[in-house]
């Protein structure tokens, strides 16, 4: 983000590239696929899919779950809404999308990948590849629709991942922080 605030918040080479690709592949039924992956992935979508989890996890008795859960999302929506506002990097002008004004970072794919990785925390490792896939889809739709340009959705994926590793670190550093209080209070 600061490297594209210093070299003046436009495109890249690489996303210049990318855009063009982007547009030379454009299909109409390419164009449903990526439709889709943005509706499923988009902010709204994500949060009930975060409130359903949240909910379930406190349903089958895992607060500590529950909380990294919870707390990775509202994180990554709260360093979104910040790096926008501190890079305003317009977005392409062609977008096929709805989108916001700034476009650094893609908001669908932070939230897709704090989503997916908080997931493959609580599932294990076999989530994995189920991850990667949705992370990959929900970028390449952004840029595929032209809502965002290709380091926008890099930098959200890197965010997300980012955010839920951290999260879930300090979550599970803290239970058991209390577990061990817990124990030497009852002997």
């Amino acid at each position: 983000g600061m490297l594209l605030v210093v070299a003046g918040r436009g495109p890249t080479a690489l996303d210049g590239l990318w855009h063009d690709l982007m547009l030379d592949w454009r299909t109409e039924p390419w164009v449903a696929v990526a439709t889709w992956f943005d509706s499923a992935g988009g902010v709204g979508a994500m949060v009930v899919v975060g409130l359903f989890l949240t909910v379930s996890l406190l349903i089958m008795r895992r607060p500590w779950s529950a909380l990294a859960l919870a707390t990775a999302m509202i994180c990554a929506e709260a360093a979104t809404a910040t790096i926008k506002v501190l890079v305003a990097r317009p977005r392409p002008t062609d977008s096929l999308a709805d989108t916001g004004l700034t476009s650094f970072p893609s908001g669908h794919t932070t939230i897709a990948a704090t989503t997916a990785v908080m997931l493959t925390f609580l599932i294990g490792r076999r989530f994995w590849l189920v991850a990667v896939t949705w992370i990959t889809m929900v970028a390449w739709s952004r840029t595929y629709l032209e809502a965002h340009w290709l380091t926008d959705v890099v930098a959200g994926a890197v965010l997300g991942t980012s955010i839920a590793v951290v999260v879930w670190w300090a979550v599970r550093r803290a239970r058991s922080s209390t577990l061990v209080r817990r124990r030497s209070g009852a002997t």
